[in-house]
């Protein structure tokens, strides 16, 4: 298995190099980048994405399956024109589709994804910020199915946001995740300067309780620096062991976590919360990404060590 990341980055839509015939899948617009990001298409060419954590159902456009029928769900669409929209798709809707498309043949996936100016803060000049609403807690995602009591089950990768409460509940949840290795992975350098401590200060209460959490950072923008630190994670497991994944913080982690999920079903199982996210959640548009990943899983690719590349 070969996985190499391409990306271009740039202050608009234009810059990225979309092509005209694109079919867009995305999520809900939920503030002004959203907003932004899907109006890179044309109507015509939007395909709204939708996942139903009460039945585990998708739906695609105006047709709702079972998750586990995703593929069949996107068989009507081109993977070489199909761009994920990932600012507005949810983790469970991107998991979703990315795992669809590699299962039908897809050897590349283009992923676009708007950073935003602001996120919105409970109130003017505090640390706390106001992006979901309270969820029912950690459910599976078909497909990618873990089992946090399993002895298989050695090591786990958190990617962490500015809701420390997410970590907290599994924890508590959950507790036998701590039996298990742990790394927690903040989002360093983040989007811009100073939101590193506003990631960071939340969580200490739980990394100084729970003494066994190791640390870690990636860049916040980077999904091919989350994925490194994925494979650092597999390449250490014991033979059939399997881990985790919970991309509970920046939205290019979770780029990396649902194509890894999708590469090494094996090995990789996926603990997701689920949040309902807030409209108005972020203000401003600031950083748009194309990240294009290629997947090669020829033998000659089976015979090399797992790598990854940017361009």
């Amino acid at each position: 298995m070969k996985v190499k990341f391409f990306s271009v980055s740039g202050t608009s839509a234009a810059e990225l190099e979309l092509p005209n015939d694109m079919i867009l899948l995305h999520g809900e617009e939920l503030d002004e980048r959203g907003e932004s990001a899907c109006g890179c298409a044309t109507k015509d060419a939007r395909v709204m994405l939708s996942f139903d954590v009460d039945d585990m159902s998708l739906t695609v456009g105006c047709e709702t399956k079972s998750s586990d029928l995703a593929t069949e769900l996107l068989s009507g669409y081109d993977w070489q024109k199909v761009i994920l929209e990932a600012t507005t798709l949810g983790f469970a809707e991107l998991f979703c589709a990315t795992n669809a498309l590699l299962a039908s043949g897809a050897t590349t996936l283009n992923i676009i994804y708007v950073e935003p100016g602001e996120y919105t803060r409970v109130s003017s000049g505090v640390d706390q910020f106001a992006l979901s609403e309270p969820t029912r807690g950690y459910v599976a995602i078909p497909n990618a199915i873990v089992d946090l009591s399993s002895e298989e089950l050695e090591s786990g990768v958190f990617f962490l946001g500015f809701e420390p409460e997410r970590l907290d509940r599994a924890l508590e949840e959950y507790q036998m995740i701590a039996t298990k290795d742990v790394k927690l992975v903040f989002g360093i350098p983040a989007y811009h300067p100073g939101w590193e401590l506003d990631a960071i200060i939340p969580h200490l209460p739980a990394v100084l309780e729970q003494h066994k959490l190791q640390l870690d950072y990636c860049s916040a923008n980077d999904p091919e620096a989350a994925f490194e630190c994925l494979e650092r994670t597999r390449d250490a497991l014991g033979v059939n062991r399997r881990m985790f994944v919970a991309p509970i913080g920046p939205k290019p982690c979770g780029i990396a976590s649902a194509i890894f999920a999708s590469v090494y079903p094996e090995q990789v199982g996926l603990l997701f919360d689920h949040p309902r996210r807030k409209k108005k959640r972020s203000s401003g548009v600031d950083l748009w990404h194309r990240f294009t990943v290629t997947v090669d899983r020829s033998d000659a690719a089976d015979a090399l060590a797992p790598t990854t590349s940017t361009a």
